[in-house]
């Protein structure tokens, strides 16, 4: 690498300035500036320094006496010196970087090749390439090549001599051999000169050769990133196409939990009319044991199906709690009315009794399920039930014998409710749920209200059935058969179908019988 020329006054400057005045005296740097600064730059340093110079005509002076007060201006003056050694630094650019191309241990026989007679231009800048080489050993060298001008000035000078002294009477033989040694002078000044061609050349092919390397290093570094890139791109696609397979097989694993999901509701579903089928007590006395045991096992089935329904979506907790609630009605009706089934088995066995007499009976008998027709409401229209509208709904002008509620004791504001329902015009039966070891609550009315209707339905000539539970359909037939009229109101989605169609008139609740 050549380096640039330093500042001046600088620590580098001072430095260079050391390592070149080493190489040359005031002879070889005057030689040196004769063949290697071309006259305009020596003008014009001379001109800018030298105080003679004001007022002279540079054209007049002789190229050799301006370089001699320049030699001077070198050894006496530091200005003058570093512009002498910034425009040789110019004019010797590419001989110094030939210099610097050359190993160190190559430098003593490449610079030996460069021979000639004179110092002529481009020797001169190759001295001075040698002079301001950074190696030590390199710069040596310099001195060498200017010993050697001097040595073969010495005898190109006394060749010279011999051939002007042939008229004078030199012997024949020494003026032949100084013709012979100054042919052989020119020879070798030109063969010097191709040789120096031939170096300029080799030079050149090896900055070729430098900047083909760097090239082709650069090359290989951008082959070798687009190669490390690569690499992490597939890297980064393999780990895609792992993500990939993982979602895939999460989303199989959803599928199969939907799917699972599908055939637990089919089996709920066909097992929640299989319960709604059961005979609820007609024939109790014949088949007790054998609805405790279907029972037994029906539960075992909730619990499992509700297992699974409960680590489902939430969108599938509906079902869920719809099968809870037929488990609860069932368990209900066989804890809490044991000791009444010999009365509800002895009026079920006597069958149809006779009408009552006419005009015995007036009036409606209105039986509210509470909890049936709040998740209706809740379920069709999220709002409440306004008790009061209903009322007034069902009873349409009619007279009322009796309209009964049967509520659930949950806590909390139950009291409030309660007073609201009996100012609306409801008598009230009241249970409290009942708590089980597996964490169930249960309290179904379902059989309150069959012996209510059955024991109360003398007093009324129609039964006015506020539920859309299918379970009622025994009780329906049953009261038909008792020769009353009976009638069902509930929300259209909350109705059972059979239960529609077993009674005598029904009674779809909408939006005015709500809060």
């Amino acid at each position: 690498m050549v380096a640039a020329t330093p500042k001046f006054k600088s620590a580098e400057f001072r430095s260079v300035l050391t390592e070149v005045k080493a190489v040359f005296d005031a002879h070889s740097m005057g030689i040196l500036l004769v063949d290697a600064l071309e006259r305009p730059i020596a003008e014009q340093i001379y001109g800018r320094f030298a105080r003679q110079a004001q007022g002279t005509r540079m054209a007049s002076i002789k190229k050799s006496e301006l370089v001699g007060h320049l030699t001077s201006g070198f050894f006496s003056n530091d200005e003058v010196a570093f512009h002498l050694i910034k425009e040789l630094d110019r004019a010797c650019h590419k001989e110094r970087h030939i210099v610097a191309s050359i190993p160190e241990e190559q430098a003593p026989d490449r610079v030996g090749s460069y021979r000639a007679i004179a110092l002529k231009r481009e020797r001169a800048k190759l001295v001075w390439g040698l002079a301001r080489d950074d190696r030590a050993a390199v710069r040596q060298l310099a001195n060498r090549v200017i010993k050697e001008f001097f040595q073969e000035t010495a005898v190109y000078e006394g060749a010279r001599a011999m051939l002007q002294g042939e008229a004078d009477g030199a012997p024949v033989e020494q003026v032949a051999l100084a013709k012979s040694l100054h042919e052989q002078a020119n020879q070798l000044e030109v063969t010097a000169k191709k040789l120096t061609d031939l170096e300029t050349q080799v030079s050149r092919y090896e900055e070729d050769r430098a900047r083909l390397l760097a090239q082709i290093g650069s090359r290989e570094r951008a082959l070798k990133q687009e190669s490390e890139a690569r690499e992490e791109v597939e890297s980064q696609l393999s780990s895609l196409k792992k993500a990939l397979e993982a979602v895939e097989s999460e989303q199989r694993a959803v599928e199969a939990a939907q799917q699972s999901e599908h055939q637990a509701r089919v089996v709920a579903d066909d097992l929640a009319q299989k319960v709604r089928r059961l005979e609820k007590l007609a024939a109790a006395s014949k088949t007790l044991s054998a609805k405790e045991e279907a029972l037994e096992k029906s539960e075992r089935r909730a619990e499992e199906l509700g297992r699974l329904l409960e680590k489902e979506r939430d969108a599938r907790q509906a079902d869920a709690q719809a099968h809870a609630e037929v488990q609860a009605k069932l368990r209900s009706e066989l804890e809490s009315t044991r000791e009444e089934l010999h009365r509800a088995r002895k009026q079920l066995v006597d069958g149809d009794r006779p009408a009552p007499e006419a005009g015995a009976a007036q009036g409606l008998l209105i039986l509210l399920d509470q909890a049936n027709l709040a998740a209706a409401a809740g379920i069709a229209y999220r709002r409440k039930v306004n008790f009061a509208a209903l009322y007034e709904t069902l009873r349409a002008g009619r007279k009322v014998s009796r309209a009964v509620a049967f509520v659930v004791d949950n806590g909390g504001a139950f009291e409030a409710f309660a007073d609201t329902l009996r100012k609306s015009g409801w008598e009230l039966r009241i249970k409290k749920p009942r708590v089980f070891q597996n964490g169930q609550v249960k309290a179904d009315w379902d059989m309150g209200i069959a012996i209510e209707a059955i024991e109360r339905c003398e007093l009324a000539d129609t039964v006015v059935l506020v539920s859309g539970d299918g379970d009622f359909v025994p009780l329906v037939k049953h009261l038909k058969r008792a020769g009353k009229r009976v009638e069902v109101a509930a929300f259209g989605d909350g109705l059972a179908v059979d239960l529609a169609t077993t009674a005598d008139g029904v009674t779809r609740l909408g939006p005015e019988t709500l809060e």
